[in-house]
């Protein structure tokens, strides 16, 4: 017997739910600080709705095989990660993870083990897991169904408006950064004759602005992240946004010398 529509997309509710549930458990326990997960704004990683809906729908003639069911479940989960990293990127210019210190992997967005990681999960997913999500399903009244779609549809206009937002605002973060460390650089040029004074002056210089970048940015009144956006950057340390290169590495670096001058003070 297949799946209803109501089904579906109450299976993609309740699994991005649990998605969104595991990352932030895992990823809070791992940083030492809450971190909200998720794309959208709502408790909700629809990358796992999809892709579980997906792999339990494209594996329904596999699952009274073991093999089959874990070879099918890791291609179709393996395919679903790749078009799901190449829509991010193209689209939202964004990635959210990164797979590139992996062995074989494809441009960060998949690699082997994870594929054989998901190969695992997919079997444990459909024995142990599906049984009882599909016996509280069945208990679920219809109309929550046409509610969570609603729902999940204004949370993703606004996301997507929210993220073009997003992208502006890097942009500007980056042009101010540039311009500060351009000055910096005149400034220090001026002051000393000798390469190496002005090498090490302006080191320092970079080091206290970078430091302090949040401070600077509020006093030259650029502030342009919002609580969503602050959030992303905040929970995502892989995040990068491939129209701003220039705005991932001052994350990137800014980062590292927030950690030096912690271990300093330990």
């Amino acid at each position: 017997m297949g799946y209803s529509i109501t089904d579906i997309i109450f299976l993609f509710f309740i699994y991005s739910f649990i998605g969104w549930l595991w990352e932030t458990i895992y990823c809070s326990i791992r940083d030492k600080k809450f971190a909200y997960r998720g794309f959208l704004a709502g408790p909700y990683c629809p990358v796992y709705g999809f892709a579980v809906a997906t792999v339990l729908i494209g594996t329904k003639p596999f699952q009274n095989n073991l093999l089959g069911l874990f070879i099918s479940g890791m291609l179709i989960a393996t395919i679903f990660e790749f078009l799901a990293g190449w829509f991010l990127e193209n689209f939202f210019h964004m990635k959210l993870w990164d797979y590139s210190h992996l062995f074989g992997n494809v441009k960060g967005w998949i690699a082997p083990e994870i594929s054989l990681f998901w190969g695992v999960s997919i079997l444990i997913l459909v024995k142990f897991v599906q049984p009882t999500v599909m016996a509280v399903i069945n208990r679920l009244n219809g109309w929550f169904a046409l509610v969570i779609v609603s729902i999940m549809t204004a949370d993703l206009i606004w996301t997507v408006m929210d993220t073009v937002k997003f992208q502006q605002a890097a942009a500007t973060v980056e042009k101010y950064v540039r311009s500060e460390q351009e000055r910096l650089l005149r400034s220090v040029k001026t002051e000393f004759d000798d390469w190496t004074k002005q090498r090490e002056a302006f080191s320092k210089r970079l080091e206290k602005f970078r430091l302090q970048l949040n401070e600077n940015l509020k006093v030259k009144g650029v502030q342009p992240f919002r609580f969503n956006q602050r959030r992303m950057l905040r929970n995502y340390k892989n995040l990068s946004l491939t129209t701003a290169p220039f705005f991932n590495e001052i994350r990137k670096q800014t980062a590292a010398l927030k950690k030096k001058k912690a271990e300093k003070k330990d």
